[in-house]
């Protein structure tokens, strides 16, 4: 039996084990995002990896564990074999899969290969990991009337570790020293364990005891009828509690702001439940006087809370989000309470049942101490392959064929089923009935509603505030698409929402800024055959490319493939390009098709979501040179670039950035918004091939084609760019201020500041353009833009007044410019 100083040494052991377990599970699923995509099937791969690793350890260690007589020294290798095979992993990863990607002819074989090796390359240290919890179970729980309170505290301790390892690894860490230091952070603490557990020596003079004869009688039957309840009940918890993680995050996404912050915080909620509820059987363990009955109704309760957990979904911004008022346009409000709040009432009961069920299933499976070990690894692998089976089914078979609503309630069906399967091996009692009854009319109720009740739908705060009539909804495998129509002024009528992200609103400054992605490096001198957009969306920029008629072929990676099926809601501003043959949809994550093809292009295009919403790797110094490598010799690329929800360094950053891999680049501005174009030839353009381009171009009710207006709208040319001070970061995968943000960019403030500085700092236009004929016209249209940017400041101050005169000034100083007229109308009613 341990003394106290050794118990509170294994404990702190076991507690930093699953601080490191959750920053190498964070980091390794960020960083293979860059390989592998940010998709749920790339996601998935690695969280079934480390599941399968851990679950096949926990079986498989468990023997070894329980048989050695140096615990200490078998814990020390399987510390140091983590550490030492995720530093392997690292540099393996690194320097051989990045560069043999694109080997492969085919994209399908490539991810078939990689994807296997990856898997392989994660299962190895996940597998040392499963083995941590049964042998640190050997060390610790050395007397019968140990097992319940200290494998409650084992995996209190654990879980505890793991909370707070994700936290730091998502908060912190990442943010702070970033991907690689943020790994060798967690082999480092590996390896300290390690070290300590070899010199020391501790817990190696434990002695296995002889085994216990067991005399067959009744209570045998019980142990045994015990077992079986537990492995059942492990098993499904597991397949629910993960299954459920995968569809709560989906339906806070709709809800929420989708940043790496807030659902760090959720995934942490879930650990911290099962921390809360292994600490209170630790405490209650030894006072359950039925653990076949406490179990039974353990899983009756996470059951009843997830359907409690999809009624508070389905009302949450009535309940949560409307009454913070204005109050939630707090940055620390929005992105930190608001999903604490929620998490606490939705996340939390269940994962806390669920804490308490895993070590009650270890004592229903334990007879005497004398196989702790094994007993422990299999509860674990059980729980590790429900644990896998339930994100598979969540992602794949329950979301896309009965959507996130349904698939909550299917989970809460598939609980009540093994609850009534459970409650037969159970003595009858009147107690045991009532709960087989209640069952049986809750399963059957379940079964009504969810093939009776049309699809339940979670939209956007914004659009369920408003009433905004709907006009698609669709839930796929990677997210929920919403098109609706739009009531406000300045609005052509529709916007289209993936999840609580806009892909893109109809508004005359989006729609034009995306046009302008599409027009620019035609009119800029491209020679254009083949192009690449990354991003579909709703298929603007896409039109306007293939607008051009010496477009052969489009090739569009989109990794929401179903917003092609929405994009005949916008046919006025597309063109219907969804039926252009030219264009070949390409389903899958643009970072990671670049990864996987050789093909070079004329022109890659980008329109992604805001950086720190989840598109922060499309704006990384890696991702600018991945684009540069994928075009050919007289090449261009075009990227939006957003001027909300960044801070002046962070945008003059990410413009710093791309400048840092095309040398020749410039940026421009679309009203509230600007973009990146970058070139692989140096050279001015030429004004009169702009004009004569911009001419020919056919009438389009939502974009002014004058070569003038559009010249107008350069901000930055390269020596601009290249003045910008020593301090202003470039943006790296490895370090990413757009993923791991200041909250500060969430202050409403930085559009306006942004747009003022744009425009207060703009290049001399004839270090852009050579061969303007009419330098004077050419300076009373970029005066006049300078006033319509005047004027888009006052309205984001709410100056209305100072907003209309402004503009009026604009048209005063350049009558030339038909768009003023058109705003005038647009924005303030006037003639």
């Amino acid at each position: 039996m341990l003394n106290k100083n050794n118990k509170s040494v294994i404990f702190l052991i076991i507690f930093f084990a699953g601080f490191s377990f959750l920053i190498y599970e964070v980091s390794w699923n960020r960083y293979l995002s860059f390989i592998l995509g940010t998709t749920v099937t790339a996601s998935t791969i690695v969280l079934t990896a480390f599941m399968a690793g851990f679950g096949l350890g926990a079986l498989i260690l468990s023997k070894f564990a329980n048989n050695t007589s140096n615990p200490g020294r078998l814990l020390a290798k399987l510390l140091s074999s983590i550490g030492l095979m995720s530093l392997i992993n690292f540099f393996i990863i690194q320097n051989l899969i990045q560069s043999l990607y694109g080997t492969f002819s085919s994209l399908f074989t490539a991810d078939l290969v990689f994807f296997s090796l990856i898997f392989i390359l994660l299962l190895i240290p996940a597998f040392f990991m499963g083995g941590i919890i049964p042998l640190v179970s050997r060390i610790a729980v050395s007397e019968k009337n140990e097992i319940a309170t200290n494998l409650g505290k084992i995996y209190a301790f654990e879980t505890l570790g793991s909370t707070i390892g994700g936290l730091t690894a998502g908060f912190i860490l990442l943010g702070t020293i970033g991907q690689k230091e943020t790994i060798f952070t967690a082999v480092i603490i590996n390896l300290i364990l390690a070290a300590y557990l070899f010199f020391s020596k501790k817990f190696n003079s434990l002695i296995k005891k002889p085994e216990e004869k067991v005399i067959k009688k009744e209570s045998e039957n019980n142990s045994e009828k015990s077992g079986k309840i537990a492995k059942i009940s492990t098993l499904f918890i597991g397949f629910a509690i993960l299954g459920m993680q995968i569809i709560w995050i989906r339906i806070f996404r709709t809800y929420f702001t989708n940043t790496s912050y807030t659902f760090t915080l959720i995934t942490s909620f879930v650990i911290l439940g099962l921390f809360i509820g292994s600490r209170y059987y630790k405490k209650q363990g030894n006072g359950i006087k039925n653990n076949d009955i406490a179990m039974l109704k353990a899983i009756i309760l996470i059951s009843i809370f997830s359907l409690i957990g999809l009624i508070l979904l389905i009302k949450l911004p009535e309940i949560l989000l409307f009454p913070f008022g204005e109050t939630i346009d707090n940055q620390y409000i929005r992105l930190l309470l608001v999903p604490i709040i929620a998490s606490f009432l939705i996340v939390l009961p269940p994962a806390i049942i669920s804490g308490f069920a895993f070590p009650l299933a270890c004592k229903m499976n334990s007879e005497n101490t004398e196989n702790i070990s094994k007993t422990v690894g299999r509860i674990l692998m059980l729980n590790t392959i429900g644990s896998v089976m339930g994100p598979l089914a969540a992602s794949f078979l329950f979301i896309p064929f009965f959507g996130v609503g349904k698939s909550l309630l299917i989970i809460a069906f598939l609980l009540s089923l093994s609850a009534f399967y459970i409650a037969y091996f159970l003595k009858p009692t009147n107690k045991i009935s009532t709960l087989k009854i209640f069952l049986t009319v809750k399963i059957i109720l379940l079964l009504l509603i969810i093939f009776s009740v049309s699809l339940i739908r979670f939209v956007p705060p914004s659009v369920k505030k408003s009433k905004k009539k709907i006009l698609t909804y669709k839930e796929t495998i990677e997210g929920t698409i919403v098109v609706v129509n739009e009531k406000e002024k300045g609005v052509f009528g529709k916007s289209t929402f993936v999840n609580n992200s806009s892909v893109i609103g109809s508004n005359y400054d989006a729609v034009k800024a995306v046009k302008m992605i599409g027009h620019i490096p035609f009119f800029a001198g491209l020679k254009c055959k083949n192009a690449l957009i990354i991003g579909f969306g709703v298929g603007v920029t896409t039109s306007a490319i293939a607008s051009h008629p010496e477009v052969k072929h489009i090739d569009c990676v989109e990794l929401i493939p179903g917003l092609v099926n929405s994009a005949f809601n916008y046919k006025e501003f597309n063109s219907g390009i969804y039926n252009d043959k030219r264009l070949n949809i390409i389903p899958g994550d643009g970072r990671h098709y670049l990864q996987a093809t050789e093909k070079k292009y004329d022109l890659i295009s980008c329109d992604p979501t805001h950086p720190v919403l989840g598109s922060g790797n499309l704006y990384t110094q890696e991702y600018f040179k991945q684009v540069y490598e994928h075009l050919n010799p007289a090449g261009m690329v075009s990227q939006y670039l957003p001027l909300h929800k960044l801070r002046l360094e962070d945008l003059l950053g990410i413009i710093k950035t791309f400048h840092s891999v095309f040398n020749n680049s410039t940026v421009w501005l679309g009203q509230y918004h600007a973009i990146l174009l970058g070139k692989k030839e140096a050279g001015k353009i030429d004004f009169n091939y702009w004009k004569k381009e911009v001419t020919q171009m056919p009438n389009d009710d939502f974009f002014y084609f004058e070569p003038y207006h559009i010249a107008a709208n350069i901000i930055f040319d390269s020596e601009k760019i290249e003045e910008f001070s020593n301090n202003i970061k470039i943006n790296t995968d490895d370090l990413s201020y757009t993923e791991f943000f200041s909250f500060d960019c969430f202050n409403k403030n930085n559009i306006y500041n942004n747009l003022k500085y744009l425009s207060e700092n703009r290049c001399n236009i004839n270090k852009v353009f050579s061969n303007i004929y009419d330098i004077r016209k050419m300076n009373r249209f970029v005066k006049g833009n300078k006033k319509l940017t005047e004027s888009l400041y006052f309205s984001l101050k709410g100056d209305k007044k100072n907003a209309l005169n402004s503009l009026l000034k604009a048209k005063s100083i350049n009558p030339e410019d038909q768009e003023f007229p058109f705003l005038l109308k647009f924005y303030f009613g006037q003639k």
